[in-house]
């Protein structure tokens, strides 16, 4: 016969269950291009007094919200509207969140419920099945929309439902370059350039010819072609190469929409091998590339395969680490073995180089630029106006920039209901009427004065 301390004791413990039971656990896949704005928006619906875990990390509502809008994954623990909540964040990418919520796929998600301190492993690329969970996305968000993606009708087996697609705000996306391209501040290319005699400037068509072949040269973009016979300052004595995205990122697809490449074009980009690089605050920068090759197969994390040289970075903040770093010398001369186990150069009379690729502002004003100071100013790369036009919010509010993505909310069709569903909506509103900013990304409201129908279609009018 129980005592009454050990029925005490069974009823506490009961009690305990049906309360576990009743917090709500809401899952969300999404892309780079979201992360900092749907972070911003939840610590801001959540209820004071929250938890915050991920690969950045831990922190709470009276710390550091920059631990949280940095991790790619993670979990808050908190209430919202009094009612208990863990919410886990997925931000795999824009082709990632539109499978999960198209395909009701299975993703992986941290394994803590947020309450816990330090960081947690990558649930994406760890193989101890302890540091991830498997569930379904109840929503997403895409900075793609569903039809840039293949993830309509039946793809690879898989039958893609149409979800529900709605505007939040607008993510600019920018070119840059690596630290020393001629027009920054480290300029080895002489005072001419620094003073304003070259914009440092990538077109549509030299976009397209860098990610085709992956490696122009110098030239080519500041139109310098200078005979020196051989003088370290003659620009076709430089080489750039591109750098880029994976297939579940929606600044990838962005990106080859705009510059005309549509979403089937294999491109070439490349994949450095860094020594010496420095990690402060979160912050990855610098560093010497002493190899790089064309992006192997076994590296391209995404949904779908691409072939040899067609992958890339997996985050943003990767991406953007690799455009602070300085080109050592076999780099830059483009060196390979041969099948005769031979070193050879792609471009043996080479004397520099750079990498471009593209990113988010919210990646790049910290990351790439130094906007916080943390990035060293050798370290810092350099942006790029498009087709002449520098990335400012009003020259893409008036449609002079072009280079630009929606941020969308995705829903499915059926199945969101009640507590999550009332949460969505919230997340929606918030971003869209108050947090689309964060990160450096823009209202889609009254002062946003152009539209377009499709990933890198004409921008018109509204």
């Amino acid at each position: 016969m129980k005592t009454l301390k050990t029925l005490a004791l069974s009823a506490l413990v009961f009690a305990g269950a049906i309360q576990a039971s009743a917090q709500t656990v809401i899952r969300i896949v999404a892309s780079n291009g979201d992360r900092t704005a749907t972070q911003t928006a939840i610590s801001n619906l959540l209820d004071s007094g929250w938890k915050f875990q991920g690969i950045n990390g831990s922190t709470t509502s009276s710390g550091s919200l920059a631990t949280a809008t940095g991790a790619n994954f993670g979990a808050w623990n908190g209430a919202y509207g009094g009612n208990p909540v863990i919410i886990k964040v997925s931000y795999s990418g824009a082709l990632a969140g539109i499978a999960a919520v198209a395909g009701n796929l299975d993703q992986r998600f941290v394994a803590t419920d947020g309450t816990g301190s330090g960081a947690v492993a990558n649930p994406l690329t760890s193989s101890t099945p302890s540091d991830y969970e498997i569930a379904k996305a109840d929503f997403g968000f895409s900075t793609n929309f569903q039809s840039t993606s293949p993830f309509n009708g039946t793809f690879q087996g898989v039958t893609y439902s149409t979800v529900v697609e709605e505007i939040v705000g607008v993510s600019p996306l920018g070119f840059y370059a690596s630290p020393g391209f001629p027009g920054s501040p480290v300029n080895p290319h002489g005072a001419g350039y620094e003073f304003g005699s070259y914009k440092p400037n990538i077109t549509t068509q030299i976009a397209q010819l860098l990610y085709t072949t992956g490696s122009v040269s110098l030239a080519q973009l500041t139109g310098d072609y200078t005979v020196n016979g051989g003088d370290p300052t003659d620009h076709r004595l430089y080489r750039v190469y591109a750098i880029g995205r994976n297939t579940d990122a929606g600044q990838r697809f962005g990106a080859y929409t705009e510059i005309g490449l549509g979403t089937t074009t294999n491109v070439t980009v490349w994949f450095p091998s860094v020594s010496g690089a420095t990690t402060t605050s979160g912050i990855t920068y610098g560093g010497t590339v002493t190899s790089h090759q064309l992006w192997p197969v076994s590296q391209q994390p995404g949904t779908f395969a691409v072939p040899l040289g067609s992958g890339g970075y997996n985050s943003g903040a990767n991406l953007a680490a690799a455009l602070t770093v300085t080109l050592g010398s076999a780099a830059y001369k483009g060196q390979y073995v041969d099948e005769n186990s031979q070193t050879q150069e792609l471009y043996p009379n080479a004397v520099g180089g750079y990498y471009i690729g593209y990113v988010t502002p919210g990646d790049a004003t910290n990351r790439v630029l130094g906007g916080n100071g943390v990035v060293p100013s050798a370290s810092r790369g350099v942006a790029l106006r498009y087709n002449g036009v520098e990335l400012t919010d009003e020259n893409v509010r008036n449609g002079t920039y072009t280079a630009w993505l929606y941020n969308r909310i995705l829903k499915p069709q059926t199945g969101l209901t009640g507590a999550k569903l009332t949460f969505a909506n919230a997340l929606r509103d918030r971003i869209r009427d108050v947090d689309a900013p964060s990160g450096g990304g823009l209202f889609n409201n009254e002062s946003f004065l152009v539209k377009r129908f499709t990933d890198g279609g004409l921008v018109v009018p509204k």
